[in-house]
C-alpha cells in the first residue's frame, strides 16, 4: 500500500528557540552587589520571563576564566547558568531581551530597566557562544554571554506502509523510514492516529453540526443562534475522537496496532515529533484481515430428481468476512416422539461433513441427505456453518426440517398442540426447547443434567453439561452457535 500525499499544513509547523545564559557584565567594579536581575524574552508574539538563580549552579564544560576571556578587561562580571526555550508558531528574524535590575535596602526597593539586548537569529550564530551588547539610550551599558539553538519540527516520515504478511483480523503492522530532517533537534518519537472510514464520515457530520445555525423568530425578528449541546451531539463528539498510539524513536521505526475491528479499512496518520512539536503527517490506508463469515439462511427441505430425493437448501451469508466462501459444514439433530406424545431433540448431532460452495457468491446451496441412513425420527434440526478461504468458520442457527412436507405435520412437531406439552416451538427462526413438568411426567427430586452441544467450536462437537437446580420451567434457547443457553422464565 502506497501512502497518500503528505498533508502537512505549513502554518502548523513550529520552531523552538533554546537559550543558554552564562553571564552578564557591566563597567566598573561592585556593580552587581546587592542586586537581582530579571530577563524578559520576546520573539515575535511569544514572550517569557526568566529570573536567574543566585548564586548560580556549577558550570558544565566551561570555567569562569574562560567566560571572562570573552569580556573586556576590568568589567564587573556576574556568572549565570540558566536554560530556557521558546516555541514559535512562525520564524522570526531576531529576539530581544529586556534586562531589569532590582536593588533593595532597608527603606525601599528600586526596580529599573538596565537596558535591552537584540540577538539576530542567523545560522552563523546558531549554537555558538557569543557576547551581545545591552543598550540603553543608544549607549552600551553591559554585555550578555549566551548561545541559542534554533530548531524546527521534523520532516514527514518516509515510506509509510502496512506489512501485509503481518496483517491479522485485529492487528496491522506499520513500518516507515526516518524523516529526511529532524529539524536540528533530537527526535522524541512518533505519534500515530487511526480512524476507520465510518469514523471519518462521523467526523464530517460532526463538523457540519458545529457550523449549523438555528433560526428563531422573536418579536417579528429572525435571530440566528447556535444549536445547544444535546446528548446525541455530545456522544457524536466522543465518537469522532480518533484512537492514538505512540512509537519510540529508533533506527528502524515501526508499530503494531492492536484491538482493531476485523475486515475494516482504516486511515492511519503518522507524525515525527521532536522538542519543537510534531511535523507534517504521512498517511496510508490499510485493511485488517478477514473474520468469520456471517449466518447462513435457515435450512429447508426440498426434493430433486425423479426419485424425489431429499436435499437441504440454504442461502449463503450476506457477509463473507472479507474472504471468498469456499465450503459449508452441515449437522443434523433428530427429533423423536416419546410415549406421552411429546417431541424432544436428540442430544448428539449427526455430522454430514463439508460441502463445497457452488455457483456465484449468492447462489442457493444444496446438500443431499440419505434418509435411509438416518435413525427413525419425526424430523431434524439442521445447522449450517459457512467457511471462507481464510479457514474461518461462521456461526450456525438451527432450523427445523421435516421429511413429510406437510405444514400440518410440521406444526404438530415443532409447535405442539393443546393436548401436548410444548417441548419444541419455532420463534422467528429460533428453536425454543421447553422441558415441561406435567402430572404424567413428574419432576424428579434431583433433575438430571441437560446436555448442550456446540457443533461449531473448532469444527468438533463440544459437550457442555448444564444442571437445573430449580423446579420452575426454564426456557432453553438455541444460540447462534447452535448451543443451548438457559434463561429461566422467572
Amino acid at each position: 500500500m502506497r501512502p497518500n500525499a503528505q498533508r502537512g499544513d505549513p502554518k502548523s509547523i513550529r520552531y523552538q528557540l533554546g537559550l543558554h545564559f552564562l553571564g552578564i557584565s557591566a563597567p566598573g567594579p561592585g556593580f552587581f552587589e546587592h542586586a537581582e536581575y530579571e530577563f524578559i524574552l520576546q520573539a515575535g508574539d511569544v514572550a517569557k520571563r526568566l529570573k536567574p538563580r543566585l548564586p548560580p549552579p556549577p558550570l558544565a564544560g566551561l570555567t569562569e576564566d574562560e567566560l571572562r576571556s570573552l569580556l573586556p578587561v576590568g568589567e564587573a562580571f556576574l556568572r549565570i547558568e540558566e536554560r530556557t526555550a521558546l516555541r514559535l508558531p512562525e520564524p522570526v528574524d531576531y529576539f530581544s531581551i529586556d534586562v531589569w535590575e532590582e536593588r533593595s535596602n532597608w527603606l525601599n526597593t528600586q526596580r529599573k530597566l538596565l537596558g535591552q539586548c537584540y540577538i539576530p537569529l542567523e545560522q552563523r550564530f546558531n549554537k555558538r557562544l557569543c557576547t551581545w551588547s545591552i543598550v540603553k539610550e543608544k549607549s552600551e551599558v553591559g554585555l550578555i554571554i549566551c548561545r541559542f539553538f534554533l530548531g524546527t519540527t521534523p520532516a514527514p516520515v518516509r515510506g509509510l506502509h502496512v506489512v501485509r504478511a503481518a496483517t491479522r483480523s485485529s492487528e496491522l503492522r506499520l513500518v516507515w523510514e526516518l524523516p529526511t530532517s529532524d529539524g536540528d533537534l533530537p527526535l522524541r518519537g512518533y505519534r500515530i492516529e487511526v480512524r476507520s472510514e465510518a469514523e471519518l464520515c462521523r467526523v464530517k457530520k460532526h463538523k457540519e453540526l458545529k457550523t449549523k445555525r438555528m433560526s428563531t423568530r422573536r418579536g417579528g425578528k429572525t435571530i440566528i443562534t447556535r444549536p445547544q449541546q444535546s446528548k446525541a451531539r455530545e456522544q457524536l463528539r466522543r465518537d469522532v475522537e480518533p484512537r492514538t498510539a505512540s512509537a519510540p524513536a529508533s533506527s528502524e521505526p515501526g508499530a503494531t496496532l492492536t484491538h482493531l475491528s476485523g475486515n475494516t479499512v482504516y486511515v492511519i496518520r503518522v507524525w515525527a515529533v521532536n522538542e519543537a512539536g510534531a511535523g507534517p503527517a504521512a498517511e496510508v490506508m490499510g485493511q485488517t484481515g478477514p473474520i468469520s463469515p456471517g449466518l447462513c439462511g435457515a435450512a429447508r427441505g426440498a426434493t430433486e430428481g425423479e426419485e424425489q430425493a431429499l436435499v437441504l437448501e440454504w442461502e449463503p451469508p450476506s457477509d463473507n468476512g472479507g474472504a471468498d466462501l469456499v465450503a459449508y459444514r452441515v449437522w443434523l439433530r433428530p427429533v423423536f416422539q416419546d410415549g406421552l406424545g411429546g417431541f424432544f431433540p436428540a442430544t448428539n448431532f449427526i455430522d454430514l461433513g463439508l460441502f463445497e460452495h457452488v455457483g456465484h457468491p449468492g447462489a442457493t446451496q444444496r446438500a443431499p441427505v440419505r434418509v435411509d441412513q438416518l435413525p427413525s425420527c419425526s424430523g431434524c434440526l439442521c445447522s449450517v456453518a459457512a467457511i471462507n478461504s481464510a479457514g474461518l468458520s461462521g456461526q450456525s442457527l438451527e432450523a427445523p426440517v421435516v421429511w413429510a412436507h406437510d405444514p400440518e405435520r410440521e406444526k404438530e412437531i415443532f409447535e405442539g398442540s393443546s393436548s401436548m406439552s410444548e417441548d419444541l416451538k419455532v420463534d422467528g427462526g429460533r428453536v425454543v426447547i421447553t422441558p415441561s413438568l406435567t402430572a404424567q411426567s413428574p419432576a424428579p427430586s434431583h433433575p438430571e443434567p441437560i446436555t448442550a452441544f456446540d457443533p461449531v467450536a473448532e469444527g468438533k462437537g463440544v459437550v457442555r453439561n448444564i444442571r437445573m437446580d430449580d423446579r420452575s420451567n426454564p426456557t432453553w434457547n438455541v444460540s447462534t452457535r447452535g448451543a443451548l443457553v438457559a434463561r429461566p422464565n422467572n
